[in-house]
């Protein structure tokens, strides 16, 4: 496991200094580094979607997060990343549910046919499970990624769509911007906002006075000499 995530790293290394990957994107909790030539759309389009925001539970609330591009038209490939409100395992019997939800996905909110060529699980920094396929679009085959990385009280799902003549150019990038991919816990508890700290102070310094203020009365009223 320990060569894995090793060999991993160094791929994802190499592949930085190269310009393969482009520059680290921060939203909503997670952060990567996106394909080079990835760059955010205009989010009008998206806003309010839940395009490739594949849940194993009906209930979860989801949404889509990001949407990237590496170009325009119908040639273009496209990154999207969702936030699902719920933990994500990448166990054995995570792997045959997902994979389940991807096609009840497409089929039942996009409308669209996905082909499933391989389903798998995967080591490295953080465990996910992929789905490939490919599916036809306004007459034109394109491949399908849909990831969902593993991890506690809240995961992500990236869906990657390119032409498929295009893939095997683009797969290496893929993969690579995936391994760098990491979002925050939402068990622990983060640091406390200094706004809310101050409040805080505020608070707690006006019932020491209102206390004081309380105790002198007292002690007037029980000695009037004090």
């Amino acid at each position: 496991m320990l060569a894995a995530v090793n060999s991993a790293l160094l791929v994802v290394g190499l592949l930085a200094l190269t310009g393969a990957l482009g520059s680290e994107l921060r939203r909503d909790g997670y952060q990567f580094r996106p394909p080079e030539g990835f760059h955010m759309v205009r989010w009008e389009q998206y806003a309010g979607s839940r395009a490739g925001a594949v849940a194993l539970q009906s209930d979860a609330p989801r949404a889509l997060s990001a949407a990237l591009a590496d170009g325009e038209g119908p040639e273009a490939a496209t990154l999207l990343v969702s936030v699902v409100e719920r933990s994500f395992s990448a166990s054995p019997s995570a792997r045959d549910d997902f994979a389940a939800a991807v096609m009840q996905h497409f089929q039942r909110e996009l409308g669209l046919t996905l082909s499933p060529e391989r389903v798998e699980r995967l080591g490295g920094a953080v465990p996910r499970v992929e789905v490939l396929g490919t599916l036809r679009e306004a007459g034109q085959v394109r491949t399908v990624l849909v990831a969902a990385l593993a991890s506690e009280g809240r995961h992500a799902v990236v869906t990657v769509s390119a032409p498929a003549v295009r893939w095997e150019e683009l797969a290496p990038r893929i993969r690579a911007s995936l391994e760098t991919f990491r979002l925050e816990s939402t068990n622990a508890p983060g640091p406390v906002p200094r706004r809310l700290l101050g409040a805080l102070a505020g608070a707690l310094a006006g019932a020491l006075v209102a206390s004081y203020a309380a105790w002198r009365r007292r002690r007037v009223r029980q000695d009037p000499g004090a």
